[in-house]
């Protein structure tokens, strides 16, 4: 398929999974046939804007786990950037929403999430084998309810309702 038309599909369906989450209080939208997904709300790191895309996610313990694959493109997906740029972050799983700090995971542990993933959605090895990057695995990690990390995220990011 042209990528260009890819890329088009991908954005309605990551609108479309987001409408279904606002409109619904997130009743609708996490369960997308056997994948879970999340909302990632980002700060941009070029305009400083709230920045929000719909991810597969799967948990590990406490902790969501989001591949950034951009579907095997030869460049990270914007969110990732922008999460390496400020690691602090929102998400909504379901009808839960919490405030994260990301951290890309390191050799050892991306092994062991890499194949948590391909066990989900083993189309990533797919996506793997089209770029010459490597993909990272993201680890968004629950601030507790009241931290220092949480305080600076409030003066970073704008409010997401």
């Amino acid at each position: 398929m042209n990528r260009h038309i890819a890329d088009i599909l991908i954005q309605i369906a990551d609108k479309g999974t987001q409408l279904a989450y606002r409109l619904s209080g997130g009743r609708l939208g996490e369960k997308q046939l056997k994948y879970s997904m999340l909302l990632l709300h980002t700060t941009g790191r070029k305009t400083g804007e709230l920045r929000t895309h719909a991810l597969l996610y799967i948990r590990d313990g406490a902790n969501l786990i989001v591949c950034a694959s951009n579907y095997g493109a030869p460049r990270h997906p914007a969110w990732y950037l922008n999460l390496q740029a400020n690691p602090y972050a929102r998400v909504q799983a379901g009808r839960v929403r919490q405030e994260v700090i990301a951290e890309t995971a390191g050799p050892q542990e991306r092994e062991r999430l890499w194949q948590m993933l391909l066990s989900v959605r083993p189309q990533f090895a797919s996506y793997q084998a089209v770029t010459s990057r490597e993909i990272p695995i993201v680890i968004l990690k629950p601030l507790p309810a009241f931290s220092p990390e949480k305080e600076q995220l409030h003066k970073e990011a704008p409010s997401v309702a």
